[in-house]
C-alpha cells in the first residue's frame, strides 16, 4: 500500500513544533502534513483571516496538490472545525472527499463556536480561558516572554472561533472517528449529522489534552482504518463497482 498523506490541523493557538512529535510515531503508511496558521514559528508576520472561511479557503489552496489524491484528515479542538470546512471544500471542488475524517477533541462545527470571547480583554480572563482549557502548564501562564509571543496566536484563533457559525450540517463522503477525552467538556453530540458513513467514538482518560497522554494507541487506531479505508477502495475498484468520485471509499 503507497503511503496515505494525512493533513493534521492544530488547536487554537498551536502550530508545527507542537505537533511535530507525531511524525515520528506514524509509519510509512501515513505522511503527516502539519497546517500552519498564522502569527505563529516561520508565519509569525502573516496576518490572520477575517473568518474560519477565509482561512479554509487559504489552506485549501495551499494543500491542494496534496487534496487531489488519497488523504485523511485529522483536526484537534478548533482544528476539527478548520479539517471539516477544508473537507468541504474538497468535496465541491474535487469531487474527492477524505478517505477518513479524524477528530480529537472537537465539537460538532454546529458547537464549536467559542462563546467566552468578551474573557479574551483582560488578563485575568484570558488566564481563566487558558486554565480551562488546559494545554498551557501553569508556570508558562507566569512567564512573561511566553505569554508575549503565546497570547497574540491563540486570542485571533479563538476570536475567528467566536464568529463561526455552522447551520449547513453538510454531511462528509466518508467515515468520520471521533476520539474524546472523558474528562473533557466535549462530547459527540450532532457530530452523526456530518457523516452519511458511519460514525466511530472513541474514548481516552484525560481532559481536552489527553491525545498528549496517548500518541501511541490514537496512531495505532489512525493507521488501522486507514488501512481498512484504502483496502475498501482498492475492493471496490477490483469488483468493477460504480465509479464514486476520486477519494470516497464506501
Amino acid at each position: 500500500m503507497d503511503s496515505i498523506s494525512m493533513v493534521c490541523f492544530p488547536h487554537a493557538g498551536a502550530g508545527r513544533f507542537y505537533y511535530s512529535r507525531w511524525q515520528q510515531a506514524f509509519s510509512g503508511i501515513v505522511d503527516l502534513n502539519i497546517v500552519q496558521y498564522p502569527l505563529r514559528e516561520n508565519r509569525l508576520n502573516t496576518p490572520m483571516p477575517e473568518s474560519v472561511g477565509e482561512l479554509a479557503e487559504d489552506i485549501f489552496e495551499e494543500f491542494e496538490d496534496v487534496l487531489r489524491g488519497p488523504y485523511a484528515i485529522w483536526g484537534h479542538s478548533m482544528g476539527g472545525v478548520l479539517g471539516y470546512e477544508v473537507a468541504k471544500l474538497c468535496q465541491d471542488r474535487l469531487g474527492n472527499a477524505p478517505l477518513t475524517f479524524f477528530s480529537s477533541g472537537s465539537s460538532a462545527p454546529c458547537r464549536a463556536r467559542f462563546r467566552r470571547v468578551g474573557n479574551l480583554d483582560t488578563p485575568e480572563g484570558f488566564r481563566d480561558v487558558l486554565l480551562r482549557y488546559g494545554g498551557v502548564p501553569e508556570e508558562y501562564l507566569r512567564d512573561a516572554d511566553f505569554m508575549t509571543y503565546f497570547a497574540p496566536a491563540i486570542k485571533a484563533d479563538l476570536r475567528l472561533l467566536s464568529a463561526y457559525q455552522d447551520t449547513g450540517r453538510v454531511p462528509l463522503r466518508c467515515p468520520l472517528v471521533l476520539m474524546l477525552g472523558r474528562g473533557d467538556t466535549v462530547t459527540p453530540d450532532q457530530w452523526e449529522h456530518y457523516t452519511d458513513h458511519s460514525l466511530e467514538v472513541n474514548e481516552y482518560e484525560g481532559g481536552h489534552f489527553f491525545l498528549d497522554r496517548h500518541r501511541e494507541s490514537m496512531v495505532a487506531l489512525m493507521e488501522s482504518r486507514l488501512q481498512l479505508a484504502w483496502q475498501l477502495r482498492e475492493t471496490r475498484t477490483a469488483v468493477g463497482a460504480p465509479a464514486r468520485p476520486r477519494g470516497e471509499v464506501l
